[in-house]
């Protein structure tokens, strides 16, 4: 399943996409000549906010897939692979489960909410969401994931009948 974007992942992505690209800009350019001495302060800031920029592009969700062996979140910087094995349980879980959460390390909403949180319901969790009205939540062994999916309630249901269907 493809990760669909709400209107509030797009309106940050855009936002914070237009307020980078004018930063880069503004201390490449119109800065130039003006402080000479801190051109490597302007270059090193620059590059770190394009580094955030492409992290958050490449870490970016982009298809959400299970099949018998494994659950997977394609990304452009490879692919999360967690094994079916491991698995200990699949639901759908509302919105408001992410209710308190913090982000420890990751993005709140530039190409998604990616990386790693954490809140009293849930603990530690990590994230790859799109829209946070459609969330699943997958427990592993060792992790806890929140994924947003289309139809989560089916994708649940789906990868609990290949559970099953491995013991």
């Amino acid at each position: 399943m493809p990760f669909r974007w709400s209107r509030r992942v797009r309106g940050v992505t855009i936002a914070c996409g237009v307020t980078s690209l004018g930063a880069v800009l503004y201390l490449l350019w119109w800065l130039d000549g003006t402080m000479p001495t801190l051109l490597w302060v302007r270059l090193a800031v620059a590059l770190v906010i394009v580094g955030s920029a492409v992290g958050a592009v490449g870490y970016m969700p982009i298809r959400l897939l299970a099949d018998g062996e494994e659950i997977t979140i394609r990304r452009l910087f490879g692919a999360l692979r967690i094994p079916l094995g491991e698995v200990t349980e699949v639901r759908p879980i509302p919105k408001a489960y992410l209710d308190g959460s913090f982000r420890t390390f990751g993005s709140g909403g530039f190409f998604g909410y990616l990386g790693r949180f954490r809140n009293k319901r849930l603990g530690n969790y990590t994230m790859y969401a799109t829209d946070l009205k459609r969330l699943v939540r997958v427990d592993t062994d060792r992790r806890r994931y929140v994924f947003s999916c289309e139809r989560p309630e089916e994708f649940a249901e789906f990868v609990r009948e290949r559970l099953r269907k491995k013991e």
